[in-house]
C-alpha cells in the first residue's frame, strides 16, 4: 500500500488548487475524483459539436496581477491555455434601465448618478464606504502577522471589516438612496451568490462585486476544462497521481482521532499523513469519516445549517449566431423586477415569469465553442430541490421541459426569434446538481452565505479530526471559482503546517 504525503477528495478547483501547491512544495499527493473529469461542477462538456459550460463562466483576478493568474503562472499553468479577458462585464436589464456594466467602479459610479440624480449623495457614500472596506480588507489579507492577532486587532485597526461582516447587504447599502431602483440595480451581483440582498451577508456581496464589475475577466479558450486538465497535468509532471473514476467511501482514522488513509468504492486503501477533502461538508463529516461519535456529532450541529439554494441550468446550441435574436454581449442579466424578494421566492416557487436569469454567450469569447456561425449558450437561474425531488420519471420529465420551454418564451421577449433557431436544447435540474455533484439538496453554493455562515462565521476548514481539512464552497471563504480557489490554497497551508509538525 503506498503511502502519501497528502490524498485530497475531489478534483473541483479546490481540490485541485490544495494538490497543485503541495506538489510544488515537493509533496506526494493522490486527488481521487469520482468523475472521469476534473472541475466538479464547473467543467465542460460538449453535444452535437457545441461546447458547454456546466454552469455560468468567467473568473476575475484571472488577469495579470491577479493573484489566481500569480498562483498559476508561478506552477506553470498558464503556460498550458490561453486567457481570453472580457471587455465589461455584460448588459443588464431591468423593467426601466438597459446599461452595460464595464470593469471598473467610476462608470458605474458614473451610470448611477446620471440616472438617479437626487440620490447623488447616498451613491458616493456606498462607494466610499466600499472602498474603505476593500482597503481594510487588502490590509488585512496581506498583513505579515499571525491571524489570532488579526482578529484581536480587527476593532481597531479593521472596523469597516467588522462593521461589514454584521449587516445583509440590504442593510449596508446606505438609507440615503431612497430609490428603490437604485438599490436593487447595486445588489443585481446577488444572483451570483445565491441569496437576496435582504438575506445575503454584505461582506461575501462586496468580495464578488470587485471580482465582477470592478476588476478585469477572463475566460479559457476552449472552455474551462482546459484550466482543470492543465492544473492535473502541471501535478502529475510535479510527481503527484490523480485518479479518476474513484470514489472514497470511508475516511480512515486512528482511535477516531486522526485521518490516516481512505477506502475507495473498489476496495482500495490509501494511506496518508493529511487529508483534503473537497467533497462536500456535510457528506465527508456525517458519512465518510469512520469515527461513529464524531459522525453523530456533526450530524447534530450541521443539521441547524442553512444550505443554499439549488439552480436549473439550460443550454441551447443555437443555428446562428446569437448576436442575430440581439444578443449584443457575451452576458446577459436579466431582471423581471425591481424587488430581489420577489424574483427569489418565485424562483423557488418555479415562477419563472417573475425571476431573475443569467445568460452566457461564450461563442462570442471563443468561436471554437459552436460549429461556424453557430453558439453555445448556458442559463441559470434559482431553483428549489423540494420541487424536483421526489418526481416520478415521467413527472420529472414534463416538469423540466415545460421549465425550459416556459424560460425560453421569457428570454424570447429580449432576443426575438431565439426559439426558432435552437439547434440543441439540454436541461440540468436541482437533481441533477445532487446527482452529478453529490451535493446535498442540489445545494450549488454550498452552506449559504448568509450574515451568520459568512466571514469569520464561516464553516472552519480544520475539522475536529486532526489531520482532516476541509476544501471548497462549503467551507471558507466561500463559493466561486475564485473563492474555491483561495480556499484550496488555504487548505493546502494547513497541511503544510501538518506535515512540518509530524
Amino acid at each position: 500500500m503506498t503511502d502519501y504525503d497528502c490524498i485530497v477528495i475531489g478534483a473541483g478547483m479546490a481540490g485541485l488548487s490544495s494538490a497543485l501547491k503541495l506538489s510544488a512544495n515537493g509533496k506526494k499527493v493522490l486527488v481521487l475524483e469520482k468523475q472521469p473529469v476534473a472541475g466538479g461542477v464547473g467543467t465542460s462538456f460538449k453535444r452535437k459539436g457545441f461546447t458547454f459550460e456546466s454552469s455560468l463562466h468567467f473568473v476575475d483576478d484571472l488577469m495579470p496581477g491577479g493573484e489566481v493568474r500569480e498562483a498559476f503562472d508561478k506552477y506553470g499553468v498558464s503556460e498550458k491555455i490561453e486567457y481570453i479577458k472580457l471587455n465589461e462585464f455584460g448588459r443588464v436589464i431591468y423593467p426601466d434601465h438597459d446599461f452595460v456594466v464595464g470593469n471598473d467602479f467610476e462608470s458605474l459610479k458614473s451610470w448611477l448618478n446620471d440616472n438617479f440624480p437626487q440620490d447623488k449623495v447616498g451613491i458616493g457614500e456606498f462607494f466610499h464606504s466600499i472602498a474603505k472596506f476593500y482597503k481594510q480588507f487588502d490590509h488585512f489579507m496581506h498583513a505579515k502577522i499571525p491571524l489570532w492577532l488579526k482578529l484581536a486587532l480587527s476593532p481597531l485597526v479593521y472596523p469597516s471589516i467588522i462593521k461589514t461582516s454584521c449587516l445583509t447587504l440590504e442593510q449596508f447599502i446606505p438609507k440615503k438612496i431612497k430609490d428603490k431602483r437604485a438599490r436593487s440595480i447595486i445588489g443585481t451581483l446577488w444572483g451570483f451568490v445565491g441569496l437576496p440582498p435582504s438575506e445575503l451577508s454584505a461582506f461575501y456581496f462586496l468580495i464578488v462585486l470587485r471580482g465582477c464589475w470592478g476588476r478585469d475577466t477572463a475566460y479559457i479558450k476552449g472552455g474551462f476544462s482546459r484550466l482543470f486538465s492543465a492544473m492535473v497535468e502541471r501535478i502529475r509532471e510535479y510527481g503527484s497521481e490523480v485518479k479518476f473514476n474513484a470514489i472514497v467511501t470511508q475516511i480512515i482514522t486512528e482511535n477516531g482521532g486522526k485521518a490516516t488513509g481512505v477506502r475507495t468504492d473498489k476496495g482500495e486503501k490509501f494511506r496518508a499523513k493529511v487529508i483534503i477533502s473537497n467533497a462536500n461538508a456535510i457528506d465527508t463529516l456525517t458519512k465518510l469519516i469512520d469515527s461513529d461519535p464524531i459522525k453523530v456529532e456533526y450530524a447534530k450541529s450541521l443539521s441547524s445549517m442553512q444550505k443554499s439554494v439549488s439552480a436549473f441550468t439550460l443550454y441551447l446550441g443555437l443555428n446562428v449566431s446569437a448576436k442575430e435574436v440581439g444578443m449584443r454581449y457575451p452576458l446577459l442579466s436579466l431582471n423581471l423586477g425591481y424587488d430581489h424578494d420577489e424574483a427569489f421566492k418565485a424562483c423557488l416557487d418555479g415562477d419563472y415569469s417573475r425571476a431573475s436569469f443569467a445568460l452566457v454567450d461564450h461563442t462570442q469569447l471563443d468561436p471554437g465553442l459552436a460549429p461556424q456561425g453557430k453558439s453555445s449558450l448556458c442559463l441559470m437561474t434559482f431553483a428549489d430541490y423540494a420541487l424536483w425531488g421526489n418526481l416520478s420519471a415521467e413527472e420529472y420529465a414534463k416538469r423540466k421541459l415545460e421549465t425550459a420551454e416556459a424560460i425560453v418564451a421569457v428570454l424570447e421577449k429580449y432576443l426575438p426569434g431565439l426559439s426558432k433557431h435552437i439547434e440543441y436544447m439540454e436541461a440540468a435540474t436541482p437533481k441533477t446538481m445532487a446527482r452529478y455533484a453529490m451535493l446535498p439538496e442540489g445545494a450549488v453554493y454550498g452552506f449559504a452565505q448568509t450574515v451568520g455562515q459568512s466571514s469569520i462565521n464561516r464553516f472552519p476548514q480544520k475539522t475536529k479530526i486532526k489531520g482532516l481539512f476541509l476544501a471548497g464552497a462549503w467551507t471558507s471563504p466561500g463559493c466561486g471559482i475564485h473563492g474555491c480557489f483561495v480556499s484550496g490554497d488555504e487548505a493546502a497551508d494547513l497541511a503544510l503546517r501538518q506535515l512540518r509538525k509530524a
